[in-house]
Formats: structure tokens, sequence, C-alpha cells
């Protein structure tokens, strides 16, 4: 699966496709948070496109810059999983152990 295509299958809330790598994986739960809430109008352009970058390039961001964008990310899911999204709940967790592992 090409980038363009694992960008499509975000935006469109599509499942986690099989075989990504826990990074991949990050970064796909990551975007397909961020397209949901700019389809939503939770945040506008402007606001998300600037975060989709940070994902595209979370493999090299400077550790404070991963942290952030996964403290933002897990809000997300956090309140996702509250209103009864029981995949955002799973996802919330690998969130949280890429958290605990950016902060080494």
């Amino acid at each position: 699966m090409t980038l363009t295509d694992l960008k499509k299958a975000a935006y469109h809330g599509r499942p986690i496709p099989a075989g990504l790598s826990e990074t991949e994986r990050l970064q796909y739960i990551a975007a397909r948070r961020i397209y949901a809430g700019y389809r939503s109008g939770e945040i506008d352009r402007t606001e998300a496109e600037p975060m989709l970058g940070k994902v595209q390039e979370y493999p090299r961001l400077m550790a404070v810059d991963k942290r952030a964008l996964l403290r933002y990310v897990f809000a997300l899911l956090c309140e996702d999983a509250g209103y009864g999204d029981r995949e955002a709940l799973g996802c919330s967790k690998l969130v949280a152990r890429a958290m605990k592992a950016a902060q080494h």
C-alpha cells in the first residue's frame, strides 16, 4: 500500500490496514483521527494540514514534537472512547505505549 493509498484510507476512516509496522499503524491512527476532526468541523484546514505534516514526518521528528503529537492524538482518542467508540480505546492504548517510549 502506497502512502497515497494510506492517506486516502485514513481520510475515509477505514480500519487499520494489515501488515503495517507499529510506527505506520501509529501514523495511520493519527492521520485517521485528524481527518475525522477535519470532516466533522472540529478542526479546520489550517489546523489539520500542519498536524498531518507532523504525522507524515513522525519517524524524523524530535522527541519533544513526537510527544506533543502523541498527546494531542491520545486526548482525541480518549474523548472518542468516552463517547463509546470501542476502536478508539484500543487505538489509544497503542498511542499510550508510544508516548511512554518517546519519554526515553
